[in-house]
């Protein structure tokens, strides 16, 4: 029999143990949840504004198509007035109305005129992102009923997509992250991703919309939908144990199971009436931090009583909820059996005592720079590699953390990509200059390349007459050695980036500007978020992540490239691209490079501006 109280005491140890996680998951559900029942469809209706005699005819006068879904209904007149064409043409209006609106606190200005960050905060501000999908349909297909049909038709897609493939399958790996907290005090970000890492995503979403078809049919019954409700209540943690199952399988163990316990599981449930007062007294707050996580638990000790309870009774496929690890901590020797290349390497680097000193390795530690390669720099190396693979695995050998390697379906870890593209190496002073003009000449072949699918033009962006663009390259190298304490986290790289990239966009747009009389060789005013209009919001986040990708693949594979090179050559190559970039540099300061499409930005605004307006 299921001790609901002795449940309860152990959820509450179980939230104490791992409770920010466990509000997160929950969290998480809540917001799936939302965005699972509010499809763009869902907008399209609250939008429309049509009368009731519009929204309750079908087929009647006027060729009306009638739409039906859960939260209510939705009329498209085919021929005399179109309601949806109506409506958007409103948000249209709104949409160009927002656009001349702008307000400024000090040097930041919020605008909505220019760039695409003010295109999608102009849509989402004044609902007209409808608008936007429903005049690309129907340019497309040159019918307004087309394109309104084609707007449903999608938002409904997206509705399925977001339910099956996301909300469903979240609810699996929700079961998850509780089965697990209630014998591992660590739980990893990465154990949400556990369905990915097995292969198994899909799988599950397909097991679980069959679940819910054969739910939905049921609902049909008077009385079948209940019951069958509490019937399939085991589905998700069964996938959750052995996500391998198939949907037949998981869905006839989780009715067995639950045979003769469905009443138990509707006591269980109401036992928490008064909780939900609480909720609704709190507004939602109590629900929020302790609640729905308490509630989580619970039904995740419910879940181990039946599974108990479903192998002391030798039920068919009990067998199968075999994750022995899921339900008790690993011994010390299991976990050297199954980690014995991770303990070898805690080993060796504890014992590993070959480090630089002095000068060289207060630039190495604190900035990532060799002078040179050299055996001993790739020892180094090798070593900070099997730092970072152990401190991946240190939880699980320490018996903190579920141990991937022991479970069921253990996680496909795929080659060592780690060994060759390991991001916290030092970088020699011949490859960071190399790297400096490669990334000079990436931003230069990105800004030709943007201004010409813009203007249709070839246009040598930049102050300086070669092929380089001195801003990309001096970014990405400083993003190498100013933040090199900050790689061991990817989400530190990537605030850190754009608080760099920033100060370094914003200041040599003040440098430039200063020593050429005021010239602009680039102005974001009129972005959405942006300072003096020498940085906005929409470029540091385009520098955030391409810092992170530069950092953590970008810059390691040039390194290894660079590396195959002689070190005599590659001194004679960067001699030759800095001698070359510095006469550029020198003639530049003197002929500056300017033009269409470089510096007219106020010719160009003012001649957008006349033609918004309609002037010749």
């Amino acid at each position: 029999m299921f001790d609901r109280k002795k449940a309860k005491a152990a959820a509450k140890k179980d939230l104490k143990r791992n409770y920010w996680l466990l509000v997160f998951t929950c969290l998480i559900v809540a917001f799936f949840g939302i965005s699972g029942s509010s499809s763009l469809l869902l907008t399209v209706a609250e939008n429309l504004n049509a009368d009731n005699e519009s929204r309750s005819s079908v087929n009647g006068e006027g060729g009306n198509i009638f739409y039906e879904f859960a939260n209510g209904n939705i009329s498209l007149k085919l021929d005399g007035k179109n309601i949806l064409a109506d409506e958007l043409e409103q948000a249209q209006k709104k949409f160009d109305e927002n656009k001349q609106k702008s307000f400024k606190l000090g040097g930041l200005e919020v605008s909505y005129a220019e760039g695409e960050f003010a295109k999608v905060a102009n849509m989402f501000a004044t609902g007209s992102y409808i608008n936007t999908i429903y005049k690309g349909m129907s340019k497309l297909t040159g019918s307004n009923e087309a394109a309104a049909v084609i707007v449903v038709v999608l938002s409904m897609v997206l509705r399925i997509v977001l339910t099956f493939f996301v909300l469903n399958v979240f609810a699996v790996i929700s079961s998850r992250i509780f089965l697990e907290s209630r014998i591992y005090g660590k739980i990893p970000l990465k154990r949400f991703f556990f369905l990915l890492r097995q292969k198994k995503w899909l799988h599950t979403a397909w097991v679980l919309l069959v679940r819910e078809i054969f739910q939905s049919l049921w609902n049909l019954t008077v009385i079948g939908g209940v019951i069958k409700h509490y019937s399939y209540s085991m589905v998700p943690y069964i996938m959750a144990e052995n996500p391998s199952m198939s949907a037949r399988d998981a869905i006839t163990l989780s009715r067995t199971m639950m045979k003769g316990h469905k009443f138990e599981c509707f006591k269980l449930g109401m036992s928490f009436l008064g909780w939900i007062v609480v909720e609704a007294l709190t507004l939602g707050v109590a629900g929020l931090f302790f609640t729905e996580p308490y509630k989580s638990a619970v039904y995740a000790e419910f879940y181990v009583s039946m599974r108990e309870q479903a192998a002391a009774a030798e039920l068919p496929n009990a067998d199968m909820l075999n994750d022995e690890f899921l339900y008790r901590q690993a011994t010390g020797e299991e976990l050297a059996r199954a980690y014995p290349d991770i303990e070898e390497m805690a080993e060796r680097t504890a014992a590993f005592n070959d480090k630089y000193t002095g000068a060289r390795a207060f630039f190495a530690n604190v900035f990532g720079i060799v002078p040179s390669y050299s055996e001993r720099t790739e020892a180094i190396d090798r070593n900070e590699v099997e730092k970072i693979k152990v401190s991946h695995f240190r939880d699980e050998l320490d018996g903190q953390s579920y141990p991937t390697r022991l479970a069921v379906i253990p996680p496909s870890e795929g080659r060592d990509r780690l060994g060759t593209i390991f991001y916290t190496r030092s970088y020699s002073v011949t490859s960071l200059i190399l790297m400096f003009f490669i990334g000079c000449f990436i931003g230069w072949v990105w800004e030709f390349i943007y201004k010409f699918i813009e203007t249709g033009n070839f246009v040598n962006r930049g102050v300086l007459h070669g092929p380089w663009l001195p801003i990309y390259g001096s970014g990405a190298v400083m993003i190498l050695v100013v933040l090199k304490k900050f790689r061991r986290s990817a989400v530190a790289e990537f605030f850190a980036a754009v608080v760099l990239c920033g100060i370094i966009e914003y200041f040599t747009a003040y440098l430039l500007e200063l020593t050429h009389n005021g010239q602009k060789w680039w102005d974001y005013s009129g972005y959405f978020l942006n300072i003096h209009g020498r940085v906005c919001a929409e470029g540091l986040m385009v520098f955030g992540i391409g810092g992170v990708a530069f950092v953590y693949f970008g810059a390691p594979m040039l390194d290894n490239l660079i590396r195959r090179i002689k070190h005599k050559t590659a001194v004679v190559i960067c001699a030759v691209l800095l001698t070359v970039f510095t006469a550029d540099f020198i003639y530049s300061q003197i002929n500056p490079n300017t033009g269409k499409g470089i510096t007219d930005y106020a010719d160009s605004r003012a001649a957008d501006s006349a033609a918004e307006s309609g002037i010749e």
